[in-house]
């Protein structure tokens, strides 16, 4: 089963927005902690999209260090370009994951995959080229849900379809813990997980369906199904607040000196 994902562009803004909106907790202050704490002078961003977290890496990097954002997505990493048309210290590659990246053996003290590494078709062969690009001392932290990930979306997409979710999304949101994580311990050895909370509190409906529309969940079943946004409307109250949860782990893998 092929579950990789061709993002929209509107769609991961819109969770994008909703994150920085609605959300107690955002991925990116927990990147620039670990990024404060580490000073790596070469970052790769595999899955970079349209360049959330470049700006956090280019500062980390500073003026003498170096980024290198993949995507396999030609018109994502042509925004990120359009952001930083001037920006020397930055390279943008179009490739996949899938593929053999275009870097030497050991050039990079940090490789970020952020919401992406599920996208990978072989996760042995990703991990494999992550660990060779990775210099010795480095690391490799990939991010991305959990099996407990966004428990409120199923049970409202149960209530408007019948179906609690598709097989396709039920194995990207385990496939981190129960794929990769195994995978990783035998690649690089040293392997830290941590599992991250935060919940979104929508203040209305309307915005807890903009977000429910943008993600693959929807795409899959109610949208391919036909549902209209007044079928999605009718299982929601009128007015109120409606949440979701988050849960989400960080593994972090260390490349032996």
């Amino acid at each position: 089963m092929d579950i990789s994902y061709q993002e929209t562009q509107d769609r991961l803004a819109n969770r994008i927005r909703a994150h920085k909106l609605f959300g107690n907790f955002d991925i990116s202050d927990w990147i620039a902690d670990f990024l404060g704490r580490r000073s790596p002078a070469s970052i790769l961003d595999l899955g970079c999209g349209d360049g959330n977290h470049i700006d956090l890496y280019l500062r980390c990097v500073g003026d003498k260090g170096t980024v290198a954002g993949v995507d396999r997505d030609q018109a994502l990493i042509e925004r990120v370009r359009s952001r930083h048309p001037d920006t020397k210290n930055l390279a943008l590659h179009v490739t996949s994951m899938d593929e053999k990246l275009p870097f030497d053996d050991g050039v990079f003290d940090l490789c970020m995959v952020t919401f992406a590494i599920y996208n990978a078709t072989d996760a042995e062969f990703t991990l494999r080229e992550l660990h060779r690009v990775t210099a010795k001392g480095g690391e490799v932290v990939m991010i991305g849900p959990t099996p407990n990930n966004v428990a409120e979306l199923y049970e409202f997409n149960e209530k408007v379809t019948g179906r609690k979710a598709d097989e396709r999304t039920l194995r990207r949101t385990a496939r981190i813990v129960q794929e990769f994580l195994p995978l990783t311990l035998g690649v690089f050895g040293r392997v830290q997980a941590e599992v991250l909370h935060s919940v979104l509190t929508f203040p209305e409906p309307a915005e807890f369906l903009r977000y429910f529309c943008s993600t693959l969940l929807y795409e899959e079943i109610a949208e391919r199904e036909g549902y209209s946004l007044d079928d999605l409307k009718a299982y929601c109250p009128p007015t109120g607040k409606m949440t979701v949860s988050k849960e989400m782990v960080a593994v972090v893998a260390a490349k032996s000196d």
